[in-house]
């Protein structure tokens, strides 16, 4: 009996380019409220129509006064009235056009008559802490570039530039259709030979995640013809389908068979895994992914795949995991035929030194493995990783989460 091929499938770089060179994102624009555009990727440079300030502004609290009352140093105030000799400009206030100079609140005593006192050595001079117009700001400069993603400060930045609707790209729709007549919904308690989707969950809210706009469908059961009406519709209400199961050659494996029949199929299988039965292809126009059932395999489908698919959509690079470089606790071998997802226990000794601990999904439950701290994707050619190698793990958590490093004997 032969066992399960696992060579001669093209790498992931090669599968995708051969897949990005049959079909064409369309990009569209719209317009979003400033409050609703964060997270979204800007159409178009915007530039301010404000000037700020408007004329000037004090640069600090304190008491706008005329400064050549100062010529020959700190004049008598005893006599001085706020309103008359001077008045209160904190920072951000324009002030009267009689006063050409603020000094700062710390230099100068106020008395219940308004009267003041001054500070000997203040050097009042015209301008002395007065923030000229345009200052803070021009009307023409540039806030944000196109393709970037809005971030709360971008917003900021537009608010104060007089942007309240903000141009942006319009998120691409990706039809999510979970496949499978084992599967039940998330909150139903699953009987025998069922089990539970934990797909829809997981691919929706990484879809949200990555800018993009999902739209769930409900769980198909594995029978030909409804998964055929199920892809119509998608491919009608949809720029970007993703068929889930079914990838794979079992009995009740059709989807694969399905994209040959109604598109034109790119690749099927390629050589990463989990995941190794994903198949690629074009309907309609319209790419499709055929990503495999596994939960673990569909975490490496969209860390590898539909990631850098949504992005191009988008128009913008694909999003990139900090790493960290960690010293490798044990050896661990992979399938030299594949890029492995190796799940990583990610920990901090105390001089600040990372260590990384290689967990295997063949040898601890699911959850165990979803927890993991970070990946190691091994490259195609790669067989083994030996203790005290220092390797590149993508983190999948903040570096706050991590835990204290302990050695084989307990100790830190």
């Amino acid at each position: 009996m032969k066992g399960k091929k696992m060579s001669g499938f093209p790498a992931r770089e090669k599968a995708l380019n051969d897949f990005f060179a049959a079909w064409e994102p369309r990009m569209q624009t719209e317009l979003a409220a400033l409050e609703e555009a964060v997270g979204r990727v800007a159409a178009e440079d915007l530039y301010s129509v404000n000037t700020l300030p408007v004329y000037r502004s004090s640069a600090c609290d304190g008491i706008a006064v005329n400064s050549s009352m100062f010529a020959e140093g700190v004049p008598d105030t005893s006599a001085w009235r706020c309103g008359s000799e001077y008045e209160r400009a904190d920072t951000g206030d324009d002030f009267d056009d009689r006063f050409d100079a603020v000094i700062p609140i710390e230099e100068v005593e106020t008395a219940p008559d308004t009267s003041v006192v001054i500070s000997p050595d203040v050097p009042v001079k015209p301008g002395w802490n007065v923030r000229p117009r345009g200052d803070s700001l021009r009307e023409g400069e540039l806030l944000i570039r196109a393709g970037m993603v809005i971030r709360p400060v971008d917003l900021a930045s537009l608010a104060v530039g007089g942007i309240s609707m903000v141009p942006v790209r319009k998120k691409p729709v990706v039809a999510f259709i979970p496949t499978g007549s084992e599967l039940v919904p998330a909150g139903i308690a699953p009987k025998r030979g069922q089990n539970v989707d934990t797909n829809s969950v997981l691919v929706k809210t990484s879809l949200k995640a990555l800018g993009a706009d999902p739209l769930v469908f409900p769980i198909i059961d594995d029978d030909p013809e409804a998964l055929k009406r199920a892809l119509h519709e998608a491919l009608r209400s949809a720029d970007l389908i993703v068929l889930n199961g079914g990838t794979a050659k079992g009995g009740e494996d059709y989807n694969f068979q399905l994209l040959e029949q109604e598109g034109r199929l790119i690749h099927h299988y390629i050589a990463a895994a989990p995941g190794r039965p994903m198949a690629l292809a074009v309907a309609k126009g319209k790419p499709v992914i055929n990503l495999p059932g596994p939960t673990l395999a569909a975490v490496f489908g969209l860390e590898w795949c539909l990631s850098r698919v949504t992005a191009r959509f988008l128009g913008i690079p694909a999003p990139q995991r900090p790493v960290v470089s960690c010293i490798l606790d044990h050896a661990f071998g992979s399938n030299p035929n594949m890029a492995i997802m190796c799940l990583m226990k990610i920990t901090r000794a105390k001089d600040g030194v990372y260590h990384a601990r290689y967990q295997s999904f063949f040898n601890q439950s699911l959850p165990a493995s979803l927890a993991s701290d970070g990946i190691y994707i091994s490259d195609v050619g790669e067989s083994e990783r030996k203790k005290g190698e220092i390797i590149e793990v993508a983190l999948l958590r903040g570096m706050e989460y991590l835990e204290e490093w302990e050695d084989e004997d307990g100790t830190e």
